[in-house]
């Protein structure tokens, strides 16, 4: 809507091409599984072949659920539970003091709200943010905070942590990438303030060698993969393999 950014568009996909990559998944030893659409929200038809999917799924998978569809009712994520979807992802993206530079519209408000109804619904939450987008160390210990089971209500299980990947045609496609020394401080103090959650790295881990085994030496304990979207360029074999070498039961 906004920038050119040549990204492919394309609407709701088939619900055999979903049961097929979730089945593909299954066999190549993950533990969740997750739509996830672009957009303000989900809401009506898509809504609907949302829905449809999990409940299938759900019947002829054993995967774990997961949805990724921005703010949603209570209703809607009540509905959501009921097609078997365990957890939702709702990420802070960075400081409630740093969020207006990142996003004119909605507010942080807005995403502790949605996390509060997904809750309400009796969805798990997953919710963590973006590193590298300008943000201060301060910034950073915030969000950390903010996620932290023992600090705020949140109650956070799952933090997802993403490195920006400059895009060319949006705001930050000159932004200098963060540094690895500071995404491997960011991990471990991530670790320290939230000691029981699952420290999740997502996108820009292709910037680590060997698939980014140093963040898992540092606190990180789990991972998106599936070479699609935030993973392009990991398989699931490689990083199952790497877990296994550093020590990790999957």
């Amino acid at each position: 809507c906004h920038y050119g950014t040549q990204v492919e568009e394309y609407p709701f996909l088939p619900l055999e091409k979903i049961v097929a990559e979730c089945r593909r998944n299954e066999a190549g030893g993950v533990h969740r599984f997750s739509i996830v659409t672009a957009g303000r929200s989900l809401k009506g038809m898509e809504l609907e072949q949302a829905l449809e999917a999990y409940a299938r799924l759900h019947r002829e998978s054993g995967l774990k659920l997961c949805a990724s569809h921005g703010l949603q009712t209570e209703e809607e994520f009540r509905r959501m539970k009921e097609a078997g979807v365990e957890r939702c992802h709702a990420n802070l993206e960075t400081s409630r003091r740093y969020f207006p530079h990142i996003c004119t519209t909605h507010t942080y408000q807005d995403k502790v709200d949605n996390i509060r109804r997904a809750q309400a619904a009796g969805l798990d939450v997953c919710s963590g943010g973006i590193l590298g987008m300008g943000e201060t160390w301060e910034d950073r210990i915030d969000m950390a905070l903010d996620l932290a089971v023992s600090v705020a209500e949140l109650e956070i299980s799952s933090i997802p942590l993403n490195l920006l990947r400059p895009i060319p045609g949006t705001p930050y496609e000159g932004m200098e990438p963060i540094s690895n020394e500071d995404v491997l401080r960011t991990v471990a103090f991530f670790r320290y303030i939230n000691p029981t959650a699952w420290i999740r790295m997502a996108a820009g881990r292709g910037q680590f060698p060997d698939g980014g085994a140093e963040l898992f030496r540092s606190g990180a304990n789990a991972a998106i993969t599936g070479d699609m979207l935030t993973t392009t360029g990991t398989s699931m074999a490689g990083d199952a393999a790497m877990f296994r070498a550093l020590g990790y039961q999957l």
